[in-house]
């Protein structure tokens, strides 16, 4: 395996159905790529509707789940790293579909030194309704995209390209839904600050130790971007994580560790992530 694939999922299988379809649709990577799906705890149907597609998946995918308490973002994403092998990471959002070329580009632009940076396309309620899981796995990505959404990604692209000649700090900036990195890298700062409950800047934490390791972010937007399906927003989400415990937890750290405490490596007290593995069905292990 080249890439692993981490996507991370709450609730509402229907967009994952979708985001697993586009993955069954990639073009030039047969055999190169794994997936885990990373749960934070869903409560309804998500679970047995995934480990049912499992069963015919055209790769390699694994779960894993936990009891859920509140968002946990960062704690799924370290769980989807620690479970899967291949030697790059790839993040991503249940709530995406990516285009056909996507895994293929990621493998093409991954160098040392380098963390690929990008962020996605948003499609309203409407046009996300009419994205069907059929079309995407034999390879019929939708053509549609607004053109609103196009030139200001592509605008972004534009933008980022100039941070990178210039060397800016932070800049372009790290969008969970698509970022490439090399695991190494990953453990060398212990993955996601587990710290960040709640919506935000966790990968905006993750890209700052990154940087200190002597990393730059490259960003991929010109190249390729997932498209995003409409759902109603999080019940954590503050515009620029204005009033948020992540904020506050974020600006008290100051000149931060490189090394996170509380991250892919847990303390020997913590409880130990049970994937799911194919066909593990039932009964549904959660940990603690």
């Amino acid at each position: 395996m080249e890439i692993a694939v981490i996507v991370s999922t709450f609730e509402r299988p229907g967009p994952r159905i979708r985001c697993l379809a586009s993955l069954e649709a990639q073009r030039g990577v047969e055999g190169l790529f794994e997936v885990v799906v990373t749960d934070d705890g869903s409560r309804d149907e998500t679970l047995r509707v995934l480990a049912d597609a499992a069963r015919c998946a055209p790769f390699p995918l694994t779960f894993t789940t936990h009891r859920h308490d509140r968002f946990r973002l960062a704690r799924c994403r370290n769980e989807g790293v620690a479970t899967s092998s291949a030697p790059y990471l790839l993040f991503t959002d249940g709530d995406c579909i990516l285009p056909p070329d996507h895994l293929r580009i990621h493998l093409a632009v991954r160098q040392p030194g380098r963390i690929v940076a990008g962020d996605c396309l948003r499609l309203d309620e409407a046009a996300s309704a009419r994205v069907d899981a059929d079309s995407l796995r034999e390879g019929r990505f939708p053509a549609r995209l607004p053109r609103g959404e196009r030139v200001r990604l592509g605008l972004k692209g534009l933008r980022a390209k100039l941070y990178e000649i210039a060397g800016t700090p932070l800049r372009p900036r790290l969008s969970g839904n698509n970022i490439g990195v090399w695991r190494s890298d990953y453990e060398r700062v212990n993955g996601f600050d587990e710290q960040f409950v709640g919506w935000g800047l966790e990968d905006r934490d993750l890209q700052v130790r990154l940087e200190r390791l002597g990393l730059r972010a490259w960003s991929i937007l010109l190249e390729t971007a997932p498209v995003h399906l409409w759902h109603p927003p999080a019940p954590s989400f503050a515009r620029n994580n204005e009033g948020t415990a992540n904020l506050a937890y974020f600006e008290s750290l100051g000149h931060r560790p490189t090394f996170c405490e509380d991250g892919l490596v847990k303390p020997a007290t913590a409880p130990t992530i049970v994937p799911l593995s194919r066909f593990v069905w039932p009964p549904m292990r959660q940990a603690a």
